[in-house]
């Protein structure tokens, strides 16, 4: 029974130990305390609140963490833009263009679209022209005020007036269901060859001449046998892209104003120009 209130007991006479005496003594008393009897628990608390700071200094600390390799990626991808605009394989003729990056894809593995992440706000506008520094990749076809859709030449549906670099032999490129690209309806006879480079044709409503398509793979007659093909090997892995640049739509149709005057003759809707 005695036990019941010894604890209680202890405690009362150490309250009143400490409240005898002066304002001094009590705190001489009280710091003593601190340093012997109530020193396990004071340490406790101590260390409790060395934690609550630690791990706030610790969820800072990572947040600059983040905050800089957000920056240092931002950083790496500008700095490989920059350099992809200095390292154009071609000429592009004083065309300027808008530098955008790949945000996405839509449709099937052959028959994807590119989504990038510039729109009309930026200037874009539909079925303009779009290059890499290696050669061409295609045309907008769905234009946003944020972002914008690519037809990519690698596309069932894509077609474009092409030749041959070094005997202007002339054709169509286009992509079958297999994502097969070729250079189609070439005159059997044509001087083509394997190795040959493709480049864009004078004949192209969309595409300055002597822009890069890709390289001849393989040659063979067409189904009909009336027409050669010739399997092209594209200079741009569309599916590697990273950056790509849209080229200005009013100035490339400022190129083909001399032929609008001499020939006198409404432009045709399509992507290739015939005499």
């Amino acid at each position: 029974m005695y036990k019941r209130y010894l604890t209680p007991g202890i405690l009362i006479i150490i309250a009143l130990a400490l409240f005898a005496g002066g304002t001094l003594a009590r705190s001489e008393k009280a710091q003593w305390l601190s340093q012997t009897l109530l020193l396990p628990f004071s340490r406790t608390l101590q260390s409790h609140y060395t934690i609550q700071k630690l791990r706030a200094q610790n969820y800072q600390l990572e947040n600059k963490l983040s905050a800089k390799a957000l920056e240092n990626l931002f950083l790496k991808n500008q700095l490989r833009a920059m350099q992809s605009s200095r390292n154009f394989s071609f000429e592009l003729r004083g065309v300027p263009y808008v530098m955008a990056e790949v945000a996405g894809y839509s449709g099937q593995f052959h028959d994807r679209n590119l989504i990038i992440s510039k729109g009309y706000g930026d200037g874009i506008e539909p079925d303009s022209p779009v290059v890499s520094a290696d050669g061409i990749i295609g045309k907008t076809i769905i234009v946003n005020l944020h972002n914008s859709i690519i037809l990519p030449l690698n596309h069932s549906q894509f077609q474009l007036a092409v030749m041959d670099k070094s005997t202007n032999v002339q054709g169509v490129l286009q992509t079958d269901f297999q994502g097969n690209t070729s250079m189609n309806l070439i005159k059997l006879g044509s001087q083509v060859s394997i190795g040959d480079t493709i480049i864009t044709s004078n004949l192209s409503r969309l595409f300055p001449k002597g822009y890069p398509v890709g390289k001849i793979k393989r040659i063979k007659e067409s189904q009909d046998n009336l027409f050669l093909s010739a399997e092209i090997i594209p200079f741009t892995l569309v599916e590697n892209l990273e950056h790509v640049f849209i080229l200005k739509k009013s100035f490339v149709s400022q190129l083909f104003e001399p032929l609008k005057t001499e020939y006198s003759a409404p432009a045709p809707t399509d992507t290739v120009r015939t005499k």
